[in-house]
């Protein structure tokens, strides 16, 4: 069913100054289908776009490091009552943001360091969630404020509307 929203993803990336491509820490298949399926799509976000690669559901995993909580249950559910061993290392969200920075003819030493881009979460129980946030965030603002000032703005102001002269045209007239 995804193939019919695969068109759209382009426009939602327009000058993007940041992506956040999202995988499965449990499905090696679902890190692939990143590289095969959206990696064009970042084709049309700004030069200077900021990739953060991140795999969730790690707290279905056996090695998960999540803090205790009272709230979570120790065993997933999900999973017939115990975890799942994680298909997906850490190495192979590297390379594939490594792939990126090729595919995109960038610089690693221009660029924020692998390490520093690829992350772990859960979303369900929000495990470094608001740290992959915080960290994009921080480096997604001083490239917006350095673009504003640098150009235009890349938005029509529809209030600045001149109507066209009208010219008699030689068989209408």
């Amino acid at each position: 069913g995804r193939e019919q929203f695969h068109g759209l993803g382009s426009m939602y990336c327009r000058g993007a100054a940041a992506v956040i491509l999202t995988y499965d820490v449990n499905s090696l298949q679902s890190l692939t289908e990143l590289e095969e399926r959206f990696l064009a799509l970042t084709d049309s976000a700004s030069a200077d776009c900021i990739f953060a690669i991140v795999g969730n559901k790690v707290d279905l995993t056996d090695d998960c490091a999540l803090p205790p909580d009272e709230n979570r249950p120790e065993k997933s559910v999900a999973s017939g009552g115990s975890k799942v061993r994680k298909q997906v290392r850490a190495e192979d969200a590297i390379a594939l943001y490594k792939k990126i920075l090729k595919y995109k003819m960038l610089d690693e030493k221009d660029v924020p360091a692998a390490e520093k881009m690829c992350f772990e979460t859960s979303a369900k129980t929000g495990y470094k969630v608001d740290y992959l946030f915080e960290t994009v965030f921080e480096m997604v603002v001083p490239i917006i404020v350095r673009q504003k000032a640098e150009g235009p703005p890349q938005t029509v102001d529809i209030t600045d509307y001149k109507p066209a002269k009208r010219t008699k045209s030689g068989c209408c007239a």
